[in-house]
């Protein structure tokens, strides 16, 4: 028997599925602006118009300026590595989460990153936020190096400075150089960290 819809009209499995969506135009729009005028002159107005929704629409969503960015950045952190590759070799492993993080750096996620840096620093809502998507994202790459630590094939001194050494290297090449961040630089980064079999 087909349930009764919900107030309104729509049952919950239609509606979700666009909430969703619009989710994803809202965060996608946010990114956008973000690359094109940098934190401090994206506005809600600005992306609810650019989302083709109402300012509420967000508000409902979003408490602020600060989570609202946060939600996108984390959307694509969240799609870049949704979960732990386990192919037996954990050098692999390490390779494929660096070069989905690598691929995601490249695109205006990268550059949307690299313009919330500095109003991080002054924004304590947003440094907090962004703080918060960095370590829970951290989770899933210190999975993989502690599987090297058990192997003894780590060459960092422990866990958390090998994730230093392999996200800083990565970020630090997008932020500071003109260098592109390729399959072979990546590898070079998992062999400074993993030792081969």
């Amino acid at each position: 028997m087909t349930p009764p819809p919900s107030a309104g009209g729509r049952s919950d499995r239609i509606g979700r599925p666009r909430l969703i969506e619009t989710d994803a135009v809202i965060n996608a729009a946010t990114r956008e602006l973000l690359s094109d005028v940098g934190f401090v002159d994206l506005t809600i107005e600005a992306v609810a118009r650019r989302a083709g929704v109402g300012k509420p629409t967000i508000y409902r969503r979003h408490a602020s300026k600060a989570a609202l960015v946060a939600a996108a950045l984390m959307e694509v952190l969240e799609g870049t590595n949704p979960e732990v590759p386990d192919t037996g070799d954990v050098r692999l492993d390490a390779r494929q989460l660096l070069a989905n993080l690598a691929r995601a750096v490249n695109t205006e996620f990268g550059t949307a990153v690299r313009e919330i840096l500095s109003p991080a620093a002054r924004d304590l809502e947003l440094q907090s936020l962004f703080d918060a998507a960095v370590t829970e994202r951290r989770t899933i790459i210190r999975t993989v190096m502690r599987r090297a630590e058990d192997e003894r094939r780590l060459l960092a001194a422990d866990v958390e400075t090998a994730i230093d050494l392999a996200l800083g290297a990565i970020y630090f090449r997008y932020l500071f150089t003109a260098e592109t961040l390729d399959d072979q630089f990546v590898g070079r980064v998992v062999d400074s960290v993993i030792a081969p079999n």
